[in-house]
């Protein structure tokens, strides 16, 4: 009996659930090694759902993921499930802990998935991004923290925290251990990678929204309207600097052009007066040759 309660405690693991951007979870590590870490009783599993990107940035432009080749999209994922997991490296170095990825469309759905697949009893989860803290905070107001309240299982217990201040808790039987330093660390055991990725992958949100990706998000729209009116300022310019070309062009064609009306005028007036000239000089020959005539038969 004792032998079963002692290898019972020593299986005994608590979930946490994190973003895979370790500034983002910290706290929420933090706070479950203080209060939940029980020595070599408990292990700390660092939990992340990654939710593979929709949006395909290509040269700078994101492309859905349906109207690109399969491959860009494939290099792509790999890579950013890659840096996700070296990112999820960070809370392990926090903690030396186990560390579990999965993927899924849906960071919500991925967490109750988990919870039911791995029979988890415990579970700590951020109630909201730390800057969102106030002491008035009392539930969870993230949708992903909101959706775990509702639909993980019922013998899940789930510690809500937000700045490693404790919101919530699902189970009000909860006991919390004090704020202490932490517990000693166990040694690394490793990580588990597991896949629960659904046929169709769509959803490009963080498993845990902030504010700070609001305004990344914000400011990628922004730099890409300035991108895209700089670019329509100038094809704008270069098309009036072309009409601006044409114009002066045919300027100079117009001057070419009267300078040659203008030369042929002239020559044409020189060409009158040529013949004006050969009329007057035929006239006093014609003249002359008949008074040289009328004097020839005078003499006669």
């Amino acid at each position: 009996m004792e032998a079963a309660a002692a290898a019972a405690e020593e299986e005994e693991k608590v979930f946490v659930a994190v973003p895979a951007e370790p500034r983002a979870g910290q706290s929420t590590l933090a706070w479950a090694l203080r209060h939940l870490h029980g020595g070599a009783a408990t292990t700390i599993v660092v939990m992340h759902v990654h939710v593979p990107a929709q949006m395909i940035p290509i040269m700078g432009v994101k492309f859905h993921a349906d109207k690109l080749s399969p491959e860009p999209v494939r290099v792509f994922r790999r890579a950013e499930r890659e840096r996700a997991d070296e990112m999820l490296d960070d809370y392990i170095h926090q903690c030396s802990q186990i560390k579990l990825v999965v993927e899924k469309e849906d960071a919500a759905s991925g967490l109750v998935e988990l919870i039911r697949l791995h029979g988890i009893t415990k579970l700590v989860i951020a109630a909201a991004a730390d800057r969102h803290y106030s002491r008035k905070l009392d539930k969870p107001v993230s949708k992903t923290a909101t959706e775990i309240m509702q639909r993980a299982d019922p013998s899940c217990k789930i510690w809500f925290v937000c700045k490693e201040q404790l919101v919530c808790t699902r189970d009000k039987e909860v006991q919390i251990a004090p704020s202490t330093v932490a517990a000693p660390l166990l040694p690394n055991l490793g990580h588990e990678v597991l896949d629960l990725q659904s046929p169709q992958e769509e959803g490009d949100t963080e498993m845990e929204p902030s504010f700070d990706d609001e305004l990344e998000e914000a400011r990628k729209a922004v730099e890409e309207l300035m991108r895209r009116a700089l670019k329509e300022s100038c094809r704008r310019q270069k098309a009036e600097e072309e009409t601006a070309a044409s114009l002066h062009k045919a300027q100079e064609h117009e001057e070419l052009y009267l300078e040659e009306v203008k030369k042929r005028e002239e020559l044409e007036a020189a060409l009158a007066r040529a013949d004006g000239e050969i009329a007057r000089l035929r006239q006093a020959i014609q003249q002359k040759h008949d008074r040289g005539g009328s004097h020839g038969e005078i003499d006669a």
